[in-house]
């Protein structure tokens, strides 16, 4: 039997709290995103590398235990929190976002070491924790990048190359944009012309576009009943996607996976 595929999500764990409920869920985009891949790949060990807060450490270990993700958490000074709204179509804002002591982190010997002998390393960039990414997508690995540069949606032209920067360090790029931003899509079609790796752009109730080069593979939402809870579509998206991608390379059966993956989980609430 082939040795396991070795994932390293690297980046965020987040308390979550909901607009209307007492107790936050347990949330991040790195923390959804390795238990979606736990249930999504078939023969890979899902490693969760980051830094928690004993306000929270116990939780997460005992989610990321039961889940059979490995993990290797760092001490924080506290977890990082973030108010959740949502809207009566179910679509999701952000308030209220805490860092706790996340950007204070820097990865142990132990967590440098397994992201150095991973075969695919996932961060993710968003603004504010862009200088802790700028040091984690540095770090050396024998694997490949991707990197999830999030919802990017409403972002000014102007900003954006400044938010793709590091695009050149990964291998895959993944980004979410709004159905009607075509000028920053065309934008960033044209940048992954030049890229030596993948593109992959979700666009909400449009679906999913992959870009390689010279090739673009579009694949439709898949039609839901109601739309519940859109958190923690993106994380959800990336992992099925990659779980086909990293195993067989065929992009648009990723796109297929990932797509009725986010189509799925947008019907309930909770992002993992």
């Amino acid at each position: 039997m082939a040795r396991p595929l070795r994932i390293a999500a690297v980046g965020e764990c987040c308390l979550d709290h909901y607009t209307g409920e007492q107790t936050p869920r347990l949330g991040g985009i790195t923390y959804n995103f390795a238990l979606h891949a736990a249930r999504a790949f078939e023969n890979a060990e899902i490693h969760l590398i980051s830094s928690v807060g004993h306000d929270a450490r116990d939780a997460f270990v005992g989610e990321l235990d039961a889940a059979g993700v490995h993990h290797d958490l760092a001490a924080a000074e506290r977890t990082p929190s973030l108010g959740i709204r949502l809207n009566d179509a179910g679509e999701r804002t952000f308030f209220d976002y805490d860092p706790g002591g996340l950007l204070d982190w820097e990865p142990t010997a132990s967590q440098r070491e397994t992201i150095e002998s991973a075969d695919y390393v996932v961060l993710t960039r968003y603004h504010e924790i862009a200088s802790l990414f700028e040091r984690l997508v540095r770090l050396p690995t024998r694997g490949q990048r991707v990197v999830d540069f999030a919802d990017i949606s409403n972002a000014q032209s102007a900003e954006l190359p400044r938010i793709v920067a590091d695009h050149g360090l990964a291998d895959v790029c993944i980004f979410g944009l709004a159905p009607h931003e075509t000028a920053a899509r065309t934008w960033l079609t044209s940048l992954a012309r030049d890229h030596a790796g993948l593109f992959v752009i979700t666009l909400a109730s449009e679906g999913a576009v992959a870009v390689e080069q010279s090739t673009t593979t579009h694949q439709p939402a898949f039609p839901v009943a109601e739309v519940v809870d859109t958190t923690g579509a993106g994380d959800c998206f990336a992992a099925h996607f990659l779980s086909r991608w990293c195993t067989e390379g065929d992009v648009g059966q990723a796109l297929t996976d990932g797509c009725f993956a986010a189509s799925q989980i947008i019907q309930r609430r909770g992002a993992s």
